[in-house]
This record gives C-alpha cells, sequence and structure tokens, in this order.
C-alpha cells in the first residue's frame, strides 16, 4: 500500500536519491542543502527505512565487480496458473535480483547472476528442471547502457540523468578493495551523525579516505551511485514496465535512448538465440501507464526501431507471494 507525504517529506526523500553528500556529515549538509530541520531528517528517514519506504541507503553496487556474480541473465519462463506458486517459490530459493508477473504469455521474469557465462546456463536449466518449465527464452546481458533506479516524487515517474555505463567494470579485487567492505556500505550504511565513521574504524581506514575511496570508486563504477533507494510502490509509483525493442542495430538504438529519455531506469543489450526477436529492453516506472506509453509510442518513431512491446508488472513475485495470481 501506497503512502501520502506531505511537501516535505517529499523534498526529504528526493534529496536522499538525488543530492545524497559524500561527507563526514552527510544528513547535517542534507539539511543546509534542503532547508529542512536536522532533527526532521534524522526523524523521518528512520521512520521511512522501518516502514519499508526506504529499502536502504548506502552504496549501489555494480555486480560486474564481484567474480562470483560477474554475469547475468534475464529469464522469461511460460508459467500455467496452477504451478505458478510452486514455480515461485523455487525460483525464489536461488535469491533472483528481480521476478514478476507480467501480462504476457511467457509470464514470469526473473533475473539471475553466475560466475561465467557457462554457469549462467547451466544455472539457467537447473530451475527450469526444478521447476518443470519446458518453455523460456533465456536472455544474457550484452552490454549494460543504464542501471540507475531513481523516483522522482513530483513528476510520478523515474527520472536519472545517469551517463553511459562503463564497457568494463574492474574487479574489487584488482583495486584491491575487499568486496565485504562494499557489501558494508550498501547494507549497513547508519542514520547517524557520522556515519561513514564507523565503517571506516572496522577497516583501518580514515574517515576522509573511504569518502574519497567512495567516489574513486564510483568513478570507475564499482560504485554506480551512494543514495537512498525507494521501494516503489510504497511510494505509489505502481506501474512497473518492461519494454522490449527489436532493432536491427540495438546499440545504435540504446545509444539514441540513453539521450533522449531520462525516465528509463534499466537499459540492456541482451545476447538472443536468433529465435527470440527483442534484443534490448528497457525499464520504466510511474505513478499511472500515461507517460510509459507516450514513451514506447516515441521510441516506435526512432528509425531503425522495428517493434516495442511493453510487459507490464502485475506482481512483485519476490516481495509478495501473496499477489492474485489469477490475474495472468
Amino acid at each position: 500500500m501506497s503512502l501520502k507525504f506531505t511537501e516535505e517529506e517529499k523534498i526529504l526523500l528526493m534529496a536522499l536519491q538525488y543530492n545524497f553528500p559524500l561527507s563526514e556529515e552527510p544528513y547535517f549538509d542534507l539539511a543546509d542543502l534542503t532547508g529542512l530541520k536536522i532533527d526532521f531528517i534524522f526523524e523521518k528517514t528512520r521512520e521511512f527505512l522501518e516502514k519499508g519506504v526506504i529499502k536502504r541507503i548506502g552504496a549501489q553496487l555494480n555486480y560486474k565487480a564481484f567474480k562470483e556474480i560477474g554475469f547475468a541473465a534475464l529469464i522469461g519462463a511460460r508459467v500455467g496458473e496452477e504451478d505458478l506458486e510452486r514455480v515461485v517459490r523455487i525460483i525464489n530459493s536461488y535469491n533472483p535480483k528481480h521476478n514478476f508477473l507480467r501480462d504476457n504469455a511467457y509470464n514470469v521474469w526473473f533475473t539471475i547472476k553466475a560466475e561465467s557465462p557457462d554457469d549462467l546456463k547451466k544455472l539457467a536449466g537447473e530451475i527450469a528442471e526444478k521447476c518443470g518449465i519446458a518453455d523460456y527464452v533465456f536472455l544474457p546481458s550484452k552490454r549494460v547502457y543504464k542501471m540507475d533506479v531513481k523516483y522522482d516524487l513530483f513528476k510520478g515517474v523515474s527520472y536519472s540523468e545517469a551517463g553511459l555505463e562503463s564497457l568494463r567494470v574492474p574487479k574489487a579485487e584488482e583495486v584491491g578493495i575487499a568486496p565485504k567492505l562494499l557489501i558494508e556500505l550498501e547494507r549497513n550504511f547508519k542514520v547517524e551523525k557520522r556515519p561513514f565513521k564507523a565503517v571506516a574504524e572496522k577497516y583501518n581506514l580514515e574517515e576522509g579516505e573511504l569518502i574519497s575511496l567512495v567516489e574513486e570508486l564510483t568513478e570507475l563504477r564499482v560504485i554506480r551511485g551512494f543514495y537512498g533507494v525507494l521501494n516503489e510502490r510504497k511510494i505509489g509509483f505502481k506501474e512497473n514496465a518492461m519494454n522490449m525493442v527489436e532493432a536491427k542495430k540495438p546499440s545504435k538504438i540504446a545509444l539514441k535512448l540513453l539521450k533522449l529519455f531520462p525516465e528509463i531506469t534499466h537499459l540492456i543489450e541482451r545476447e538472443t538465440d536468433g529465435s527470440w526477436r527483442f534484443p534490448l529492453y528497457f525499464m520504466v516506472h510511474a505513478t499511472r501507464r500515461e507517460p510509459i506509453e507516450e514513451i514506447r509510442e516515441e521510441v516506435r518513431l526512432i528509425p531503425g526501431v522495428r517493434a516495442v512491446k511493453t510487459l507490464y508488472s502485475l506482481a512483485d513475485l519476490k516481495a509478495d507471494l501473496k499477489a492474485d495470481f489469477k490475474r495472468v
């Protein structure tokens, strides 16, 4: 269920996403930036974390920087209504990053990660066998152009001006960083006066040294950003649309989409086996369908685009097993 927010609460949630300071006292600097009182910032941020409005605050990590999960794939599976709950439980046992029910013949869409392309394909086959899935599409990531999920609470649509993702992201070990430190920055960043200090001391670093390291890793794209991640359902963004693009030159189209549509959160080119028509995928989130439909129609008009198919999310299968599966 989505919540109603005051103007001040919206300003805070926007600032936590778009303008989180990398400093020794980030929440105090956020108060200076927004004009909000520091007590309000601490109280509301903690409250929003407790209520699940904010999923977490911290480093948004690039999976390619981790050796064990450096390769990813999207899988679309055809699952009958009578098998849906059983299949979803099996898929979720593999802890996919995403698992959605979508309005398509291939109705269950989830992501997996592995250490190598061969391991990725093997994992997909293992999941399909355990689930009894006979018909599915296996779409490994070929190129990530953008991955930056932020929600404009005033426009009612996702929005981010993040630039082009690097072709190659160094592994954590290559830049001399302990993966545990990165995970600490992602999952255990506190809402307190000097949140970097506790993490720095744990890893025998100076506070300023850790902040500089975060800035450096962000430039290398090991960290995609440092900000608050919101729960789209809690903030009223009920429309989650995966747009599949058919194009002869998907990389050329992807660069145009990156430039033209800051509303896109994920923009990924995927490998296909030749029988699947859609190599390019982009996500848009909104409070209603109209802006998503407008973007899709604009994309259709781009020279070189043959078709665009939009698959709306009917349920977040990872977050809510009590979804109304009969909507398929």
